[in-house]
């Protein structure tokens, strides 16, 4: 099946370290088989990939990217299997403090209880 996935994750350590601590974790090193697709710096990981996959392999790269995402201060994952269900991860604390969940786009959930702060569009001169 074509997938198309994309990551960007930072990290407040070393980010080749979280890389390869996961990658050891996972029982198929899915980095091999397309280096392309992943940019490992200091701080951060990148990740974009537009390929055929089998479930074995979506699987593998699910299981990597929403470990590295556990591991990331901030961030996002997102695996897009065609006709298959996305896969959505966000990492560490959004500066609004609005915590969002789930695997529909945009989808925003706020606390039971939380305030709403109104928000005008209008400019101030």
């Amino acid at each position: 099946m074509r997938v198309r996935g994309f990551a960007e994750l930072v990290f407040r350590d070393s980010a080749r370290l979280v890389f390869a601590r996961a990658c050891e974790a996972c029982a198929v090193d899915v980095t091999l088989d397309h280096p392309e697709a992943w940019v490992v710096d200091d701080r951060r990981i990148s990740f974009a990939l537009d390929l055929d996959l089998s479930e074995a392999e979506l699987s593998a790269h699910e299981a990597l990217l929403l470990d590295l995402a556990a591991e990331a201060a901030s961030g996002e994952v997102e695996l897009l299997p065609q006709g298959g269900q996305r896969i959505f991860a966000l990492a560490g604390q959004l500066s609004s403090g609005t915590p969002v969940r789930g695997s529909g786009p945009h989808e925003v959930v706020a606390e039971a209880g939380s305030p709403t702060i109104p928000v005008s569009s209008r400019r101030r001169g």
